[in-house]
């Protein structure tokens, strides 16, 4: 995203962690866990360089970091709001891609329902 827009996002954070929530399978708190998992572990990388990258060129801070940093008066409540925008919508997009393969699992069994004929010799057949 900073190569095509020249602005660091989160969004390539957020369709990892609904994919991860996807693979996960249909329960929504094992989507919400895997997805939290990969914010962390994209996040321990990110993070750092984007402050890095912040502090030593005039790169801004990712969505929604910039806006919100000028209202925060302690480093206890930046790194607060650091952690929970990077973690926290990647816990619900997670969990939304659990949700999403849940319904996936839901209409591919629906079809497959469809599709089956009766048997041979079914009363429900005659």
């Amino acid at each position: 995203m900073f190569g095509a827009t020249g602005r660091v996002t989160l969004v390539g954070g957020l369709a990892g962690s609904a994919l991860a929530g996807y693979l996960a399978g249909g329960d929504s708190a094992d989507g919400a866990w895997h997805g939290l998992l990969t914010a962390m572990a994209w996040g321990i990388v990110l993070i750092p360089g984007l402050v890095v990258l912040s502090v030593v060129s005039d790169v801004p801070l990712p969505f929604p970091m910039e806006y919100l940093l000028p209202f925060l008066d302690t480093a206890g409540e930046a790194t607060t709001m650091i952690l929970l925008t990077a973690s926290l919508p990647n816990v619900a997009t997670g969990a939304l891609g659990s949700v999403a393969r849940q319904q996936d699992d839901r209409t591919r069994s629906r079809d497959d329902r469809s599709q089956q004929r009766p048997s041979d010799g079914d009363p429900d057949e005659i």
